[in-house]
């Protein structure tokens, strides 16, 4: 980086408090004129009075404000911490999935990864920041310290500059309260899901409006599969000071350490092919697992944040943030093993693979030729497995600052809210490869004699064995958004529009692998704009169209980056009905949304496919990623219903098409799904007190890795040339999970049944040698004492 260049977040920040504190001198000394029209200012927290635990009327994630969900041109949805505690969730995607249409993405342990509207999103999401850049992620984000999840469909412009075109999960953490109140919960688990936690709030001092929270967990599990574990805890402690009426000045802390299994991946039989449904390779016990307890992920968070917010007179408010946060995270080994001596090749006139054929193709002339040869598929007994794994370790350090301003205005018949501000980040990132490692073959007919030894990885070293590359990234964001209400809240039209720029840069010396362009920088430009109709209070019809703007690479990319690199950049159309009658006690919204994305970054399956083999010349000689263009169209439902005070259904469904330009599937995208949760609560009789719910997720089937190529470079006869078809596919499923509930004055209990059909599934994988079984039925128990 050119040393001359300005440092852009200590200036943005620098700038930014010496604004708030001007303007903070000033709306200490002058008292605003009371007059009897007096206008609610906009707010960055929730203060609903919600008429359900489990539905939320409110949402932060559009503008950054609060706004009622009736009144945003675009799909938001929120889970509550009462359903996240009451549905027994282990991740957010375990109650999400019923609230909104979110599905499992490819990776089900050791981050949050889902699909939003067919584009998966693995990065760290907390309090509207980005935590550890695009490609990172730490543990799945437990429960314990959320307070709600919003979530919030396709591209946003205000939000998330850059961010994934499906949308994006935003987990707001919990903040201390006027109000004495604690809880703790025991958790008991068959298999993950052991837990003691704890919430305590108190306040200080009444007088001078201070509070303060802490929030705590530890855990210590074993699951189904052998071998697998998870073990870590989490403290945060809050606490926020009435500096005065206008302003409230909040820190909040939280530490995280979580060590659990790399993932328990197992390999399909060679016998499935691109239409059959994927099996794990026949042999293998279901529960089994090729890695032992140096096998793992370590994780590892520490964040502090600095909120002020504040009322700058009649119209104004505002929030300054600023947090910083250190995330550590080391992977090493494999718990999947890769059967030698298998040929994957493609049918070139279909693009599928057909388990005992091997083609060939002759491209000597004209018009490619494809001939085959029919090969006996080995016996399982005969199977030898490989496990060949590296080990990645990435360290971030990172600020984060939030500058926002709402102005709020209003006269007979409109209202007007503009929200503008800034953000910056700064970001130092530390990514050590080491090379992969042959921990040594299994036989399939001798998995008795499995051995352990230890992973001896070779240090990373000149001139590209592995990595040891070091960036920075600095990056910010001006953005304003417009709110207009006329016709006494009838039609609401906003907009708004989001500058970004950032710039990556490699920074360390040690000429591990090639640094062709040092630096990239990226400038670019979001919008949004959208309308909302209310022929009714109850009734809003709506339009948006919203863009993403252009995707800053990785920080791993770090010097690779050429400077005609495309950036990803995505856009939505979506427009729909939302309801809400009976006092919001029925809910529901229909919306059709058409989305397209270009130079999509996915993973290369077949990479990972070599790397397990041990073949890493062939590996290194493939694009990983894949850039794709994509269009992901269709519907979606999502409602709610208090039928009585002990009744309460929720649900949603989607049906969408995701595809790039020659038709073929991406990986981990089904293109149906729907959740649904019915809970029930005896308040008279014998059973009082007494409560059964039960929730239902199904997803249809999906394809288990990603390809762009054709299978020839020349055209077949006919001047034909044909796509690549993925090499095999994932059975849809539909799992049950029943629960039933004791509640008296004080406390809960809660038994839940997982997986109460005894479902036989795959949960999710990335390549042919790395699936993930899902749990059989299981039971979980707790117990919350509140006071």
């Amino acid at each position: 980086m050119n040393p001359t260049k300005p440092r852009l977040l200590p200036r943005a920040t620098v700038a930014a408090l010496l604004l708030s504190s001007a303007v903070l001198a000033s709306a200490q000394t002058t008292a605003p004129e009371k007059k009897e029209d007096v206008i609610t200012l906009p707010t960055f927290t929730i203060t609903e009075e919600p008429v359900n635990p489990y539905v939320s009327k409110q949402a932060l994630s559009s503008s950054r404000v609060a706004m009622d969900i009736q009144d945003i041109p675009q799909t938001i949805s929120v889970v509550t911490a009462d359903f996240m505690q009451d549905s027994m969730s282990f991740r957010m995607l375990d109650a999400a999935k019923y609230v909104t249409p979110v599905t499992e993405s490819t990776l089900p342990t050791g981050g949050d990864r889902y699909t939003i509207r067919g584009f998966q999103v693995s990065h760290e999401f907390v309090d509207g920041m980005e935590i550890s850049g695009a490609d990172g992620y730490s543990a799945s984000m437990m429960s314990y310290n959320i307070e709600r999840i919003e979530v919030i469909k396709g591209p946003n412009a205000i939000l998330v500059p850059g961010g994934a075109a499906g949308g994006q999960m935003n987990p707001i953490t919990k903040s201390p309260i006027m109000k004495d109140q604690a809880s703790y919960t025991l958790e008991l688990a068959q298999y993950k899901g052991n837990a003691f936690s704890f919430d305590v709030n108190r306040v200080v001092s009444a007088d001078k409006g201070i509070a303060a929270r802490v929030v705590g967990a530890v855990w210590k599990n074993d699951g189904y599969s052998k071998n697998y574990f998870r073990d870590g805890f989490m403290l945060a402690p809050s606490i926020s000071i009435q500096l005065s009426p206008a302003h409230k000045l909040t820190f909040k802390g939280e530490m995280m350490r979580n060590q659990e299994t790399n993932g328990v991946f197992l390999p399909i039989d060679p016998s499935v092919g691109s239409d059959d449904y994927a099996i794990i390779a026949k042999g293998l016990p279901r529960d089994w697992s090729f890695g032992n307890e140096s096998d793992r992920r370590d994780r590892e968070t520490e964040r502090l944040t600095m909120e002020l917010l504040s009322e700058l007179g009649e119209h104004v408010s505002s929030r300054l943030q600023l947090t910083g946060n250190h995330v550590v995270r080391e992977d090493q080994g494999t718990t999947s093993g890769s059967i030698a001596g298998i040929t994957i090749t493609r049918n070139p006139t279909t693009g599928k693979y057909e388990p005992g054929k091997v083609w060939s193709v002759d491209q000597t002339g004209a018009v490619a030729i494809p001939s085959v040869t029919n090969v006996a598929l080995p016996d399982p007994s005969t199977y030898v497995y490989g496990r060949t794994a590296g080990s990645d370790h990435l360290y971030y350090n990172e600020l984060h600052l939030r500058n926002d301003y709402a102005i709020k205005f209003e006269g007979e018949g409109w209202k007007s809210t503009t929200i503008t501000g800034l953000a910056a980040n700064a970001v130092k990132t530390h990514w050590k490869s080491f090379p992969a490692y042959n921990r040594g073959n299994v036989a399939n007919n001798n998995l008795a004699g499995i051995t352990y030894p230890d992973w001896s990885f070779a240090q990373p070293s000149v001139p590209a064995n592995g990595q040891n590359r070091k960036a920075k990234q600095h990056d910010y964001q001006f953005f304003v958004f417009e709110n207009l209400s006329l016709l006494q809240d009838k039609l609401i039209v906003s907009g708004g529009v989001s500058r970004f720029q950032g710039e990556l840069t490699r920074v360390d010396t040690t000429g591990i692998q090639p640094t062709p362009f040092p630096s990239y920088s990226l400038a670019d430009t979001a919008k949004s704009y959208g309308v909302v109709v209310k022929p009714t209070k109850e009734i809003s019809l709506f339009y948006s169209h919203n863009t993403s703007g252009g995707t800053m690479p990785g920080s791993l990319s770090a010097g690779n980056v050429a400077p005609t690199f495309r950036a990803s950049v995505g856009d939505q159309d979506e427009y729909g009905i939302k309801t809400s009658f009976l006092d919001g006690k029925l809910t529901a919204s229909f919306a059709w949304f058409d989305i397209t994305s270009s130079n999509y970054a996915v993973p290369n399956s077949e990479y990972y496919v070599l790397i397990a083999q041990g073949n890493l010349a062939a590996a290194n000689a493939l694009q990983n990623p894949l850039y794709l263009d994509l269009t992901s169209k269709g519907w979606e439902f999502e409602g709610s219903y208090t039928a009585t005070k002990n009744l309460t259904l929720i649900g949603n469904y989607t049906d969408y098409k995701m595809r790039q330009p020659t038709g073929v599937r991406l990986r981990g995208v089904s293109d149906t799904s729907y959740g649904f949760y019915a809970d029930y609560r005896f308040s008279e009789g014998s059973l009082a007190g007494f409560g059964v719910n039960v929730g239902v997720d199904y997803r249809s089937d999906l394809v288990g890795e990603n390809v762009n190529a054709f299978t020839t470079t020349k055209p077949l006869a006919g001047g034909v040339l044909v796509p690549q078809q993925p090499s095999f596919k994932i059975a849809p499923r539909t799992i049950v999970n029943l629960g039933f509930t004791y509640r008296a004055k004080d406390w809960t209990a809660r038994l839940q049944v997982n997986n109460a059909l005894d479902k036989d599934y795959i949960l999710g994988g990335i390549n042919r040698n790395s699936m993930m079984v899902g749990d059989p039925v299981n039971l979980k128990f707790s117990v919350t004492y509140k006071h």
